[in-house]
């Protein structure tokens, strides 16, 4: 417990690694669910509440933590609902893998904010990165975009807008965590899914899709979803966040999309060409490259 209350930067990134793998299987329940986008984000935050706050109850820690932090937590909030939403969709589109995949050039919305807010160094790694995430890109989509299924483009343009909804919440996250223990660390999480659930809820009534799950099987995918996924995961990131900097925060999170390909390959066996495991590579690559492009001095902003 105190390893999670006040981690360090080094077990800080332990923490958002275990995180990373347990998020890696979201997009592999979303599917399994068999419910919309839209639902599948609604019940995932909605059966993690009752977990969260009862895990705030054990710590002592309360809910209400003044009007900045629901403020701020409302914004995280819109950002988290829209990176779901989208990101649902391409995955029921796209697939797991590619879908997570194209979700998670977030890392270079995390480079942009390090750079320019940060003042992080541009390095030769991040001006890399981008030619090499195109390349990654076109392999992937690019070469059978125009004959490929409406379907299939518009799942790729709503993974690619995940990513910006999905970097914008990391940072916002980030900076709602950073001067909180662990019960206010919890606290945050509880504001963020509750009004979350509000959010999505009224998505899933304006998109006219329904709150129907179809049996007792999908209710355990929705259920360890909102558990593994809502509730363990982003309590090992969410303590571990705040002593890790943001790039190296993309880089972890890379886990998520290796992982997500990893198990679509083995549960779903969808048909992968030999150039689409090559984009696949060369993104997974430029990814990589744009989270470690640190400068040689950077350190953890907590120490």
């Amino acid at each position: 417990m105190n390893i999670i209350r006040n981690p360090g930067p080094v077990y800080g990134q332990h923490l958002v690694i275990a995180g990373a793998l347990f998020i890696s299987l979201s997009p592999v329940f979303v599917v399994l669910s068999g419910v919309s986008a839209s639902a599948s984000a609604f019940y995932r935050m909605a059966l993690s509440l009752p977990a969260l706050l009862f895990l705030l109850f054990l710590t002592g820690g309360k809910l209400w933590l003044g009007i900045r932090q629901c403020g701020i937590a409302l914004l995280a909030s819109i950002f988290y609902t829209l990176d779901l939403t989208c990101w649902h969709q391409s995955i029921l589109l796209l697939g797991p893998g590619l879908a997570t995949i194209l979700g998670n050039f977030q890392v270079f919305v995390l480079a942009a904010f390090s750079v320019f807010v940060l003042h992080t160094k541009v390095t030769p790694r991040l001006i890399l990165a981008i030619p090499v995430s195109i390349i990654g890109l076109y392999l992937i989509c690019g070469i059978q975009w125009s004959t490929a299924s409406d379907g299939f483009q518009l799942g790729v343009l709503l993974a690619l807008t995940t990513a910006f909804w999905y970097g914008g919440y990391v940072l916002i996250l980030r900076l709602m965590q950073t001067s909180f223990d662990l019960e206010g660390k919890i606290a945050n999480l509880c504001m963020i899914s509750i009004l979350t659930t509000i959010i999505t809820g009224f998505v899933v009534i304006g998109s006219g899709d329904s709150f129907a799950v179809p049996g007792a099987e999908s209710w355990l995918y929705l259920g360890g979803y909102a558990i593994i996924c809502q509730v363990i995961a982003w309590i090992l990131i969410s303590a571990g966040i705040a002593h890790t900097t943001p790039i190296k925060v993309g880089l972890i999170l890379l886990l998520q999309p290796v992982g997500a390909f990893i198990w679509d390959i083995f549960i779903f066996q969808p048909p992968v060409t030999i150039i689409t495991l090559l984009g696949v590579v060369i993104t997974l690559g430029a990814i990589y490259l744009g989270s470690t492009s640190t400068s040689p001095g950077e350190k953890s902003e907590s120490g």
